[in-house]
């Protein structure tokens, strides 16, 4: 069991970002959070360490005795180690944790920006080694990191089953400025970053004047909004508290996940996939290897074309899908994730593998 262990989670996102497979795990367990529960934010460190490796073995140093202090300060001595990012070999073994685990949610590699993908594969490869336990999000990271790991299980995300089915309530409220736009409206909730297929959506917006188009969530730098920007259909809502996100879906007529279709899209676990179907919303997603499991419940396309066309045909339901939706995922929750975690976890602590 990983109740009652100390935990000390390298996360790649700061703790109020917006909520991913790190924020969930973190909360779960048998106590309120503000019990167990600290967050701590690392000094600023050299910049350009997922381009040069010695950049990143010089800031790993440089943390290391930072969050050495920070482990007694909270009583920490013998934590299990979980790392989020590729860049963490180097504490692994020098926190004197009992266990390290890697949990790897994407193809950093294949990531764009500041990065050299030979650098980052190479620092993961080491972390493979070095890990006690691997888990993934997706089978194709599962295919590309099993033959360094020395034990790896695949657990896809999951969803907070309830949260979301109170946008198919009958008593819920669309926020005013979601509920002032014209209908029918398409919407998106999650990171707009450079995985986001602009090209699809302009196509739609251009071809559908008369439909809204609302985007939820923090516009990331590397974001291709300049080619949506002039189009009046388009409207950036900006982030909002994951308690309303709910509310927001409720007031979509139809959802869509559009990811560029590159290297990272085929190894990414969309949790917005989930969370749409968990509020019973008809779907249109790009042809990507996780959403084809959930072939029956949405609309799968590789086209502009193919993508308006799903659109159309997803805004002449009537409502009566939503059930199924749901029920498709209702097994896939974050608490039965945590519980496969879990069980994987406590087999290893007492010396065998699950």
């Amino acid at each position: 069991m990983i109740s009652g262990q100390d935990v000390l989670i390298l996360s790649t996102q700061d703790w109020d970002a917006l909520p991913t497979r790190k924020h969930h795990w973190a909360r779960s367990g048998p106590r309120p959070v503000a019990e167990n529960l600290w967050v701590f934010t690392l000094p600023i460190v050299l910049p350009f360490f997922q381009m040069i490796a010695a950049i990143n073995r010089m800031n790993n140093w440089l943390i290391a005795p930072v969050l050495r202090s920070a482990m007694r300060r909270i009583g920490f001595a013998h934590p299990i180690l979980w790392t989020y990012t590729p860049h963490s070999a180097d504490f692994v073994g020098h926190l004197g944790e009992r266990l390290a685990v890697y949990e790897c949610v994407d193809e950093f590699s294949a990531s764009r920006g500041l990065v050299n993908s030979q650098t980052i594969a190479a620092l993961e490869r080491e972390l493979l080694r070095r890990a006690d336990v691997v888990i993934v999000t997706a089978p194709a990271l599962f295919e590309s990191k099993r033959a360094l790991a020395r034990e790896i299980h695949l657990v896809p995300n999951g969803v907070e089953v309830e949260h979301f089915a109170r946008a198919a309530s009958r008593d819920v409220v669309i926020p005013p400025d979601l509920a002032r736009l014209p209908k029918p409206v398409v919407g998106f909730v999650g990171w707009i970053q450079y995985w986001v297929d602009f090209d699809l959506i302009s196509y739609a917006a251009r071809c559908r004047p008369d439909w809204s188009f609302a985007l939820i969530g923090p516009v990331e730098p590397l974001a291709r909004v300049d080619t949506v920007r002039g189009l009046p259909n388009v409207y950036f809502l900006g982030r909002k508290p994951y308690s309303e996100i709910p509310n927001y879906v409720a007031g979509f007529d139809v959802c869509i996940n559009p990811f560029v279709l590159d290297a990272l899209a085929e190894s990414v676990s969309p949790i917005k996939l989930f969370e749409y179907l968990a509020a019973g919303k008809p779907v249109v997603s790009v042809d990507m290897a996780e959403a084809r499991p959930f072939a029956q419940w949405l609309t799968l396309t590789r086209t502009a074309e193919e993508f308006l066309g799903g659109l159309d045909n997803a805004l002449k339901e009537n409502g009566s899908r939503a059930p199924d939706r749901q029920a498709a995922v209702a097994g896939h929750s974050w608490a039965a994730r945590f519980a496969a975690v879990e069980q994987i976890i406590a087999a290893r602590l007492a010396g065998g593998r699950a």
